[in-house]
């Protein structure tokens, strides 16, 4: 059976007020005492860290949680190395997360799923973020194919709008 995710958020990230600079405290223990996040504590797949400013949204950083998202989602390593260099160099903004939810009622987890989807992720964040804070699931292209993909700014021939529409592009 195909495996299936919903997508929820994007929630916003409580800062710990206690210190000066943004902050996340390890474990976020408040962004999982909210409504609509403390549900989806025990539930697994992809996660996404995104800088909200100026009414868009930019992805930072993408994981996988095959054990739970409390677990996963705000551990000392990723706000170490991932969440916190990136809240000292944002002007304004605030952080929020995405979370993609592995929709499975029993049985096993299905990591081989959640790692495909996050490599999905980790790949077509790059083209909004080309400095997403992901190294694993990051690699450049070496290829294009003119007006299709890759291939810079420009007209579009009708051929290649065409090709789009037809493969769904």
């Amino acid at each position: 059976m195909a495996a299936s995710f919903a997508i929820r958020g994007p929630f916003k990230i409580p800062l710990d007020r206690s210190v000066r600079a943004k902050a996340i405290k390890v474990g976020c223990p408040e962004f999982w005492q909210h409504k609509d996040t403390g549900s989806l504590a025990s539930e697994c797949g992809c996660y996404v860290f995104c800088r909200r400013a100026g009414g868009g949204i930019t992805p930072v950083y993408v994981g996988k949680a095959t054990r739970t998202f409390k677990q996963e989602c705000f551990a000392p390593q990723k706000i170490a190395q991932h969440y916190q260099p990136a809240l000292l160099n944002w002007g304004k903004g605030r952080p929020v997360m995405f979370l993609v939810v592995l929709q499975q009622k029993k049985g096993p987890v299905n990591a081989k799923a959640i790692k495909k989807v996050e490599l999905f992720l980790i790949q077509n964040a790059t083209k909004k973020n080309p400095h997403l804070s992901n190294i694993k699931g990051i690699k450049k292209q070496t290829w294009s194919i003119k007006g299709v993909i890759r291939a810079g700014k420009g007209e579009a021939t009708k051929a290649s709008q065409s090709f789009k529409a037809a493969l769904g592009l």
